[in-house]
């Protein structure tokens, strides 16, 4: 009798856990519903622990979220593509959503340029500013978060737009944003924003001559990196800025010269250089996939190529690696790759000819407030 009572005890489940399974596999949309049942099932999706069931199951999916440009630049939507599924989400604030640059556990950074106007300053004598907003955003909660200007805003060289990147870490309820200030085409300041201070503060400057624009960084494990670009003794060089958790600066060196016009991205948790190069005519191009294996060293290792074939004479903008698929993008066309069947398949979009399209971003549903914490 013991026997069958252990045995049971192991395969008897709680209400509550029941609940919590079958709550944790609805859309963000249907749980914003469920909370009006009752008080139980608000404070049970309110919860730490549910919040982070909740973002576990999204995250086994894979999705995009990418921003359209009608004709004229008067229509935009923001929709969401799930392999070859699109659906169109809610019109709360898009006009944040147009300046796209990552997401991270259900949350997009966008960023926002506005009107040109000319300012003194002490160390810049005359310099054209664009304001700059960045906002943090909850696509499915339809939240939004304004963070406060970074004090170094003020003053932005007319030539150099600021470049953002995202640092961000699975298991820490914090996000930072980094800000890198230009003056005669070198970075002279470096903003951080913590999402626990809710502030700015300024770190130590790189040597960097140049960096990508924005939305070319990537973040793994908490570090983020840019593709950058340097003069030596008169010679355009190509390598990686890193910055870690910790907040502190490197340079990794890239495999060869033919990857200088790479895009970075994440293969199974390493950091790689996927290099397109057009071969064979306008609409047939060589991709190889190189892999970092180790920083200290700089050993890179070429992990695949292949060919592929694009309707269109655009350039590949964007690149995006997950659950074994590749996924390319240009300002008016998207392709998926198949790494395992080396088989590849174009968005079929359902818009018109003259729609153009943001670079999109990797997203994953989540009920995380605006601020990243699990706990509030």
């Amino acid at each position: 009798m013991k026997k069958m009572n252990e045995f049971r005890d192991k395969n008897v489940f709680e209400p509550e856990e029941i609940l919590i399974y079958v709550l944790a596999k609805l859309p963000v949309k249907s749980l914003l519903i469920c909370m009006s049942v009752c008080k139980y099932w608000r404070s049970l999706i309110c919860s730490s622990s549910f919040k982070c069931w909740h973002l576990i199951q999204s995250q086994e999916t894979t999705s995009y979220i990418v921003h359209h440009y009608g004709p004229g630049n008067q229509i935009k939507l923001l929709t969401k593509i799930d392999k070859e599924t699109i659906q169109i989400l809610p019109s709360y604030n898009r006009f944040y959503f147009e300046g796209m640059i990552c997401s991270f556990n259900g949350l997009v950074c966008c960023i926002k340029h506005h009107t040109r106007h000319v300012c003194k300053c002490d160390h810049v004598d005359m310099c054209g500013m664009k304001k700059l907003f960045i906002t943090i955003c909850n696509p499915a909660t339809q939240r939004f978060l304004l963070l406060p200007p970074a004090s170094a805003s003020n003053c932005p060289n007319h030539n150099n737009l600021c470049t953002i990147g995202v640092s961000f870490h699975s298991i820490i309820n914090e996000y930072k944003v980094f800000q890198f200030f230009f003056r005669k085409q070198r970075p002279y300041e470096c903003m951080v924003y913590s999402s626990i201070t809710g502030s700015w503060k300024s770190i130590a400057t790189s040597s960097v001559e140049h960096l990508e624009s924005s939305n070319k960084h990537v973040c793994i494990d908490g570090t983020v990196y840019w593709l950058c670009r340097s003069i030596l003794d008169g010679w355009l060089v190509a390598h990686i800025l890193a910055i870690d958790w910790e907040e502190k600066f490197s340079i990794i060196r890239i495999p060869e010269e033919e990857t200088m016009n790479g895009i970075l991205a994440n293969f199974e948790g390493c950091l790689s250089i996927v290099v397109v190069v057009q071969e064979d005519g306008p609409f047939r191009h060589r991709f190889d996939v190189w892999v970092l294996e180790d920083s200290k060293k700089f050993i890179w290792v070429k992990k695949f190529s292949d060919y592929m074939s694009f309707s269109t004479r655009d350039q590949i903008l964007w690149v995006d690696i997950r659950n074994n698929e590749i996924l390319f993008g240009t300002r008016k066309q998207y392709a998926l790759y198949n790494i395992h069947t080396r088989s590849q398949r174009v968005f079929n979009w359902a818009f018109g000819p003259y729609w153009s399209f943001s670079l999109p971003v990797a997203y994953a549903e989540s009920f995380l407030p605006c601020n990243g914490r699990i706990d509030s």
